[in-house]
């Protein structure tokens, strides 16, 4: 399926995660969210994106002179307006960093938008100063070098039951990172940005005084 236009800038400034996530309730899309640990590593930080999968397992046979091979080909393959959605295999989750700074700086210089990562990661300071959105569940300094690796990228990865696919769209903000599916893209985005202009508004009346009920009967929102 070819990927849906969108002006990320733009809508990075305009939406946030609650109102797509009452989109989806409202089209009957009910699991859209990933797990609630999954933070951004600033809270200001905003990524919205195609997904690009990458899965991480664990390493028994290690090449020590090849020891990043899948990583490395996941990277050089990673597409410009991309987030970066990495599984990493519950055996080593807690135990390895599955992003850092040079991934970060990789991702970047090709036009990836940011990544969400259900795992550790470090570097954050580095990744901070740089500005790359990177969301994650946690903090470790251990290298996945010889304890992990990529062994999918590309197509899709399912996290807490939930499949992303490649494409699908990422959006992540403070209050967590919801998965519009591709199919649903232009319609979530356009009733996305109806809602939020709506929402404006009714925050203008009620600041106004109006009371909360006259604001609701007029606007069925709250």
């Amino acid at each position: 399926m070819s990927k849906v236009h969108l002006n990320m800038d733009y809508l990075s400034k305009i939406l946030y995660s609650p109102v797509l996530s009452d989109i989806l309730d409202e089209l009957g899309v009910i699991d859209h969210v990933l797990p609630s640990d999954i933070r951004p590593l600033d809270p200001d930080f905003v990524v919205i994106g195609y997904a690009y999968p990458i899965h991480l397992s664990k390493v028994n046979d290690c090449d020590p002179d090849n020891p990043y091979k899948g990583i490395l080909n996941a990277l050089d393959n990673v597409p410009e307006d991309a987030v970066i959605v990495i599984e990493v295999d519950e055996s080593i989750r807690n135990k390895v960093a599955a992003w850092g700074e040079l991934t970060s700086t990789t991702a970047m210089a090709r036009g990836a938008r940011g990544a969400v990562v259900h795992g550790f990661v470090r570097d954050a300071h580095q990744i901070l100063r740089m500005g790359f959105p990177v969301f994650s569940t946690g903090f470790i300094p251990y290298d996945i070098k010889c304890r992990g690796d990529a062994d999918d990228y590309g197509k899709e990865v399912i996290i807490n039951g939930m499949k992303i696919k490649s494409g699908d769209l990422i959006f992540g903000d403070i209050n967590g990172v919801v998965v519009v599916p591709s199919e649903l893209i232009n319609e979530v985005i356009t009733r996305a940005i109806e809602k939020a202009t709506k929402e404006s508004n009714v925050k203008k009346e009620l600041k106004r005084g109006k009371s909360a009920k006259e604001v609701w009967n007029k606007y069925k929102i709250f």
